[in-house]
């Protein structure tokens, strides 16, 4: 509670207290640039109450390398994974029976086929397996050793994801392989939910009420300041007039993307994880205004759209097989020219889509 009320909003303070596993956290261990991505699509937010307070405006939960959850915590998280919530969950954890082994850091392919690991090759893992797993568990992940690395149950409506290594959603490793693919198709809602990074067993715990920050003689003399404010705003209100009109919001301009992209590769460190991610997002438009791109290479994708949104098919075939490309990753420059040429094409195809509808 001390770091929250302390440092407020600020997010350096926190960057700098912030452990291994969380979203603060900009080291190797931190969770930083999944949270970047996450929450330029505007999926991302911190959980800094009780595992007992969570509710249904979160969709997917991240608990990712902490020390431990008490007894009621787990009957807590699995109650809201029972109404349908989905949790991913990284490190060795009480609660949840599993035994733990190290072995050498390498690679990891899917097990079984499974929606959560649908196109997945290879995932860049570190040292963390599982020694055994319940028989009910499905294992998503096996490293070359045949060694369980991820697994699942369902719970209810939903299902708990457990990750023995907490190495491959990491700053160090989330460009790597396909590990951010992994992340974002566990974690990302299909239906535009939130995902909420645990932050509460970090440290960084919000008050339930503001009134809790205070203690004793602190309230007391908060009453008195407060009724003093108020004397203060009754005897000279006439002064203030009527309340302005709140300012109008400005519309979006295009330039304001390109902006977005460029923090989010500086706070992440990562151009890979962002060129990924921008590949990604312009898939996922010109799926919607071809009606499926899946399966299809980067050329008749270009076909279908340009027939659709009047973009030359040359200029979108090159602009997905440049984004695709994670042999050469782009100069800061040229990674900004990439994000305006993508919103460029966004915007023709938001009106081709205005259009035909």
């Amino acid at each position: 509670m001390f770091v929250s009320v302390l440092f407020g909003g600020d997010p350096q303070p926190r960057a700098r207290l912030a452990p291994a596993g969380s979203s603060w956290a900009q080291t190797p261990e931190g969770l930083s640039a999944i949270y970047a991505v996450l929450a330029d699509q505007g999926a991302a937010r911190r959980w800094t109450l009780p595992l007992d307070r969570l509710d249904g405006s979160v969709d997917r939960l991240v608990v990712w390398n902490v020390d431990g959850l008490d007894p009621d915590e787990v009957d807590a998280l699995e109650a809201w994974v029972f109404a349908g919530g989905t949790a991913l969950v990284g490190g060795p954890l009480s609660g949840f029976r599993g035994t733990f082994q190290p072995a050498a850091e390498g690679t990891a392919r899917p097990a079984a086929p499974h929606p959560a690991t649908l196109g997945i090759r290879a995932v860049s893992v570190g040292s963390g397996r599982f020694g055994g797993a319940p028989g009910e568990r499905l294992i998503h992940l096996k490293d070359e050793e045949g060694r369980p690395v991820l697994v699942s149950w369902r719970v209810g409506e939903g299902r708990i994801f457990w990750s023995a290594d907490t190495a491959w959603l990491s700053n160090a490793r989330i460009g790597e392989a396909q590990n951010l693919d992994l992340a974002l198709q566990i974690l990302l809602p299909p239906d535009g939910g939130q995902v909420a990074f645990d932050e509460y067993h970090h440290g960084f715990v919000a008050p339930t009420h503001w009134w809790q920050v205070l203690r004793g003689s602190l309230q007391a003399f908060g009453l008195m300041l407060a009724a003093a404010v108020a004397l203060l705003f009754w005897s000279y209100g006439a002064r203030f007039g009527s309340p302005l009109p709140a300012p109008e919001r400005p519309p979006r301009a295009a330039v304001e993307y390109v902006h977005s992209m460029s923090r989010l590769y500086r706070r992440a460190g990562a151009r890979a994880v962002v060129l990924r991610a921008l590949h990604r997002s312009l898939r996922t438009e010109l799926s919607r205004l071809t009606g499926g791109a899946e399966g299809l290479s980067h050329g008749e994708i270009a076909g279908r759209a340009a027939a659709r949104c009047g973009v030359p098919a040359g200029e979108i075939e090159r602009l997905l097989e440049r984004t695709a490309d994670l042999n050469h990753i782009p100069a800061d420059a040229e990674l900004i020219d990439l994000a305006r040429q993508a919103e460029k094409l966004r915007r023709r195809i938001e009106h081709a889509t205005y259009r035909d509808g």
